[in-house]
């Protein structure tokens, strides 16, 4: 999703004396964050403001050092001042200069970002989003490369987005990235900052294999700090500020409200098996949902009993080329995305 946000003919100006620290703010601008746009470093303020093009700059990234008087009466249409001081001012708009330039690099995507496409963002054109549930109370049942293969296989036709509620999903290793942010930033957007958070969305968002997904939590102890109701107000904004065609969601029990989002699913995916430790498992999380009268779920479920596969893709980029994956397939082609697909072995009553 790099650069998505930016045309290449945009043009941002960093204006720093502080020649090393500009030097690797720009570097990071133009390698790390993969900035597809012309970046011009300036030293001093007079240099930038005797350059004729960076008064048309899209962004003015100056240093308070260099934010002059001229500077300020310079009418820059869009305008970040790195705060060296320790108190943000009220204007312009600031942020601190010495937090990583990782999330200097965030900022200045967001405000890169038009107006016009800010407003688009925002609009869904297309037809309601399906959320597809993947949840089990089975262990180690590959419930996470199942639902990442699944959303590989959707991303060849259609717009996919995957979230993962693990407590240690280890993404990051396996992807060997490091996330910008994570689904808390977003959150946060939606509850105090609700119009930026389709541009800090796309900003975070990430790719593999063809499908987009965000960064997940951190630990357990920032996943079990999200409230059912902030799941729920973050997914119907999700839906309607993206043009995702489908959500899928790989569940756990870290997530607080689970059986109500499970409640939303226009599909669920359970992953069951035929030792007796998993059937006790499942038949207890069924008993669950008949207790506290969440049996509605059981209705849009589908258990899949996977075969045992000789070799799963080692990398979670390529997932689509596995054994897995041609199995998922063969299931979905029994009906739209496994709606006709019931369970092919003796043992278990899935009706």
């Amino acid at each position: 999703m790099d650069g998505q946000a930016l045309k290449k003919d945009t043009l941002i100006a960093v204006c720093d004396s502080d020649i090393s620290y500009a030097g690797r703010l720009v570097e990071y601008l133009r390698q790390e964050a993969a900035f597809p746009c012309e970046i011009r470093l300036y030293t001093k303020a007079e240099t930038l403001l005797q350059d004729p093009d960076a008064r048309k700059a899209d962004l003015v990234v100056i240093a308070q050092s260099q934010y002059t008087p001229a500077a300020a009466d310079a009418g820059f249409g869009n305008l970040l001042l790195l705060n060296e001081s320790e108190v943000l001012l009220e204007e312009p708009e600031n942020i601190s200069k010495f937090q990583s330039i990782a999330n200097i690099a965030m900022y200045i995507r967001r405000k890169c970002s038009s107006a016009e496409e800010a407003v688009m963002s925002g609009l869904r054109h297309g037809g309601p989003m399906v959320r597809i549930g993947v949840y089990t109370p089975v262990t180690r049942c590959l419930q996470t490369t199942f639902s990442m293969t699944l959303g590989q296989i959707l991303a060849s036709r259609h717009k996919v987005l995957y979230m993962n509620f693990e407590a240690f999903s280890g993404l990051d290793k396996m992807l060997a990235r490091e996330f910008r942010g994570s689904v808390s930033d977003l959150i946060y957007y939606n509850e105090c900052a609700r119009e930026k958070l389709a541009g800090q969305l796309e900003m975070m968002t990430e790719e593999a294999g063809g499908m987009h997904f965000l960064p997940p939590m951190k630990s357990f102890i920032e996943l079990r700090s999200i409230r059912k109701e902030q799941w729920s107000s973050l997914l119907r904004t999700i839906e309607k500020v993206t043009e995702y065609e489908y959500l899928i969601m790989d569940l756990t029990e870290h997530t607080d409200g689970l059986l109500d989002l499970l409640r939303t699913c226009d599909r669920v995916y359970t992953i069951v098996r035929d030792d007796t430790f998993s059937r006790a498992r499942y038949f207890q999380y069924e008993d669950l949902l008949r207790r506290m009268n969440y049996e509605d779920i059981k209705m849009r479920t589908q258990c899949w009993k996977l075969p045992v596969f000789r070799e799963i893709p080692a990398g979670l980029e390529d997932l689509t080329r596995g054994e897995l994956a041609v199995y998922i397939r063969e299931m979905l082609l029994q009906g739209e995305y496994g709606q006709q697909y019931s369970v092919r072995e003796s043992g278990w009553d899935t009706r």
